[in-house]
């Protein structure tokens, strides 16, 4: 897809840049943008949640510009996930708590009951919808490969005997097993923040995850670059407690809600660049 990227990293460079003015500015408003459109309105009454009045939710951060420490809103956190969450838990009269979790163990969380929802850029699978339920889609999303400004990898193919970085247990480590060269070492990280370290050390040649995720970084470090993209159709979802159909449903509600008002549409471009397709 090379003829899409110039235009795609433009957009995200945008998003990046209004981000880093909002973030300087002394504006007080609430971390959940209010949109251009009505506000959402209320879909019903609360579900149960683990802590009355509050919809806590699991979150790997940070994972820009999906999850990531700041904002002004109470949980200390924002970026798209948090915010679209959010404004979803507000359809609910529900505020919103977010648990830091590695994205490893973080269906695992859900499960033991650490929090009532996963929010982390979570790619729906056949296998993950064996232990979880998810909402509809709210993202699509594809894989990419980052490397060094300076580095002669122009992509996969280029990595024989070579090294590629990505967060475990994401479908990036499957992408990247299944479609490397026979010898190239797939190594697993705990988290973005440890994988981006990696590849300035030199503990890895490349690094294959979302391409949101890498384009975001490449705005922010001129030592990198995505070289290719991965048209691998994957779809982001919330993720519930299997069987917890009435949080399922108000979560749908809400999303719903929170599209139909425009607050979606304002979000996405607000983080990206643009608005969805």
């Amino acid at each position: 897809m090379p003829s899409a990227r110039p235009i795609r990293l433009a957009a995200v460079v945008l998003a990046a840049s209004v981000l880093a003015l909002g973030a300087c500015s002394d504006d007080d408003s609430d971390s959940t943008s209010s949109g251009g459109g009505d506000t959402p309105e209320a879909t019903g009454d609360a579900p149960p949640t683990i802590e009355e009045g509050t919809l806590t939710v699991c979150s790997d951060v940070p994972y820009e510009p999906f999850e990531f420490e700041g904002g002004d809103g109470p949980s200390g956190y924002t970026g798209f996930d948090i915010d679209l969450m959010s404004a979803i838990a507000g359809t609910s009269e529900l505020e919103l708590a977010v648990t830091d979790v590695d994205f490893d163990g973080i269906l695992g969380n859900l499960e033991a009951g650490t929090c009532d929802v996963v929010a982390s850029a979570v790619t729906i699978t056949d296998e993950r919808s064996e232990q979880v339920d998810f909402t509809d889609s709210y993202f699509d999303a594809e894989q990419s490969l980052l490397v060094k400004t300076d580095s002669d990898i122009a992509g996969l193919d280029d990595l024989d005997g070579q090294s590629i970085g990505v967060q475990s247990g994401t479908t990036g480590q499957t992408y990247a097993e299944d479609n490397a060269p026979p010898g190239a070492e797939v190594k697993g990280f705990d988290g973005a923040d440890a994988l981006f370290a990696a590849l300035e050390s030199g503990d890895v040649d490349a690094i294959l995850q979302d391409f949101p995720v890498n384009a975001y970084r490449a705005t922010q470090d001129e030592s990198v670059d995505v070289v290719e993209e991965y048209p691998t159709e994957e779809a982001y979802g919330f993720a519930v407690q299997k069987g917890n159909d009435e949080l399922l449903q108000a979560l749908n509600d809400g999303l719903g809600s929170v599209r139909d008002s425009g607050d979606y549409d304002d979000l996405y471009e607000e983080y990206f660049g643009s608005a969805p397709k």
